[in-house]
């Protein structure tokens, strides 16, 4: 796990003063055991080493060939490097030492643009060969590790986060609206928009190749998650199968030069990942979990309970009050270099600092479980949309009305039920909009009570996101949850979870490892069938079926939670006195863009912890927080809608 930075030209490099010491000093938390750099006429490249394997000089980068005329640089871990490496030396190469990063300049000798297609893991990197003048920029397939970039002038300036392209002289930022736009909904911005209009991310499972020939720079998609269910398959062959590959990738995964921990939330995910390490014959291992003050969002008894099953070394991790002090909060966000939130980046930030405070750089999670074996409450829930679709219009109209009145008695249930009859309505018109409403926290119409009609002229509704040539029939539960998936590792996977973890963790200077993202565990996912990814009432149910082999059965049946925290009972006064302070205040830059008695409104109510009517306690402190990473993020970069 690293940071890499660089600049590329056809013709000449221009000269940017100051530019290479700015990147390094910028990405030195994804890196801080060593920098590197190289120069010539047409490219240069900046690196920061989090040491893991090979931890001496020679694997520092940039990473050459023999000749020096083929370089890299590079952040991830190749998890079959070492098979490769056999393979390459039987062909003739010689390596110098024995890290990951080496295999890639080899690798390219050998199979030129075509050696992406033999990486398995989780990867970012450029390369630059000499000869031919071309620059490759290539991302592992669920986009577990960043790339941006951007065009100044003639330069390509890339890097693993936009603060080092942003810190290029000649740089000036310029605001995509759409993509802001669509933020208020998500509460992400969707790759590969970044917010900025002249930043790209480069997409998941993607190549991008530069050169002075033919067509200059081009993308080229290696890799797209498609969903390919098999309803003829057995719950039983598929566990036995989740868990022959788990235990695999697992066992790939903990490879390291240094200690390995990992992080057990207590959900059936992490958990899997734990006893899969536990399984095997490696020596016992550190876990780790953050304690919630609220007993309805913590799920530290059933992480004990995996530690104590497994006799893993567990420490539980109590949030200091400072964390959610205004600073520490707006520190965090002034970090994503774009508009994010997704609230659970504090608690995330908080245990991977706890993690390095006590000596240790690399961890493993069970983060990408939910979109491969139907782990989110949009699957279980698709069910019941189904059935309301399939019920006559007047029906539709009648439920939803009946949750309007139901909402003056129990608000949560009354929520639901009129969200669910409006999407049903909604959705057998236009699937997307289904999808769309599933994913958003914020819907299209209140998003138009947010931002004046003047401020969203010309900006279009996400739901295009979810468009798709065929779409699927609006009653085929099968189809639905197939584009479920895909949307998923399309969306949400690579622009919000994986986002979030490796912006935190790198922020403080751990790995964070997934085997769950494995390709051959993922794979396994994406062949279920709806039915065996949920019976309606709860999800994941293969690799349920696993915890109940694995698992004590308090654990295997508990059920999900997601890494929320309860932010209306932990700020402080003070909190509260900053959000009126920077969402309030005159200069405000979202003051032209939000209708400010609305945002008065939430804050009032958030302060009060009295959000009633339309809201939930969640929905509430998420619109805040949404309307917070905009305000954050514009001033950041002195942008303005």
């Amino acid at each position: 796990m690293c940071g890499l930075a660089g600049r590329f030209d056809f013709g000449t490099l221009p000269p940017a003063p100051g530019w290479r010491e700015r990147a390094a000093r910028l990405l030195t938390h994804r890196g801080p055991d060593g920098e590197g750099h190289f120069a010539d006429t047409h490219c240069e490249l900046v690196h920061r080493r989090l040491a893991l394997i090979d931890l001496s000089p020679t694997g520092n980068q940039p990473l050459a060939n023999e000749d020096g005329q083929i370089l890299v640089v590079f952040n991830g871990e190749i998890y079959n490097h070492r098979e490769l490496r056999v393979v390459l030396q039987r062909q003739g190469h010689t390596f110098r030492g024995t890290s990951d990063t080496e295999v890639l300049v080899h690798l390219y000798e050998e199979m030129g643009e075509r050696m992406v297609e033999q990486l398995r893991g989780i990867f970012a990197f450029a390369l630059y060969d000499r000869r031919r003048r071309v620059l490759l920029l290539a991302r592992d397939r669920y986009g577990v590790k960043p790339l941006f970039y951007a065009t100044v002038g003639s330069e390509w300036v890339f890097a693993s986060e936009i603060k080092a392209i942003a810190a290029h002289p000649r740089f000036r930022p310029a605001l995509d609206r759409q993509a802001c736009y669509d933020y208020l909904g998500l509460g992400y911005v969707p790759e590969p928009a970044t917010g900025f209009a002249n930043v790209r991310a480069l997409p998941p499972g993607t190549m991008l190749r530069i050169a002075p020939e033919g067509d200059r720079a081009r993308e080229v998609a290696l890799h797209r998650s498609v969903a390919r269910p098999d309803r003829e398959r057995l719950e039983a062959d598929a566990t036995d199968q989740v868990a022959e590959r788990l235990l695999r990738a697992v066992d790939a995964q903990a490879v390291a030069d240094v200690p390995v921990a990992a992080l057990l939330s207590g959900g059936i995910d992490s958990s899997l990942v734990v006893a899969a390490y536990c399984r095997s014959s490696r020596p016992d291992i550190a876990t780790f979990n953050v304690r919630f003050p609220d007993a309805r969002d913590d799920e530290t008894a059933t992480a004990l309970a995996v530690a104590k099953h497994y006799r893993t070394r567990h420490e539980v991790i109590d949030l200091p009050a400072h964390d959610l002090s205004p600073d520490a909060v707006l520190g965090l966000m002034r970090h994503f270099d774009q508009p994010f939130a997704d609230t659970s980046f504090i608690p995330t930030y908080g245990i991977a600092r706890a993690i390095r405070e006590r000596g240790i750089i690399c961890t493993l999670s069970g983060d990408g479980g939910d979109e491969g074996f139907g782990g989110y409450q949009s699957f279980w829930r698709r069910n019941r949309l189904v059935q309301l679709m399939r019920l006559p219009d007047w029906l539709q109209h009648v439920a939803r009305d009946a949750g309007t009145r139901l909402a003056a008695w129990t608000q949560d249930l009354g929520r639901q039920v009129s969200k669910a009859a409006a999407l049903a309505q909604a959705g057998r018109e236009a699937p997307a909009v289904l999808f769309a409403g599933l994913a958003n926290y914020v819907t299209e119409e209140q998003k138009a009570e947010l931002v004046p009609a003047a401020a969203r002229f010309g900006l279009e509704p996400v739901y295009r996101l979810y468009e798709t040539e065929p779409e699927p029939e609006a009653d085929d539960l099968e189809a639905l949850s197939q584009r479920l998936t895909e949307s998923l590792f399309a969306l949400s996977l690579p622009s919000d979870m994986l986002r979030k973890v490796d912006m935190m963790s790198m922020r403080a200077s751990i790995e964070v490892r997934v085997p769950l993202l494995d390709e051959a565990v993922v794979d396994v996912g994406l062949a279920l069938p709806h039915s065996l990814k949920t019976d309606g009432r709860t999800g994941k149910r293969v690799l349920r079926a696993l915890a109940e082999r694995w698992l004590p059965r308090r654990v295997a049946r508990h059920p999900k939670h997601g890494f929320q925290i309860p932010l209306d009972r932990m700020v402080s006064a003070g909190f509260h006195a900053a959000l009126d302070d920077t969402l309030l205040a005159p200069n405000a830059r979202t003051r032209g863009v939000f209708d400010q008695p609305l945002v008065r409104r939430w804050l009032r109510a958030f302060r009060d912890r009295a959000p009633g009517g339309a809201l939930s306690r969640g929905g509430l402190y998420q619109r805040i927080f949404t309307a917070l990473g905009l305000e954050v993020w514009l001033r950041e970069f002195g942008l303005a809608w």
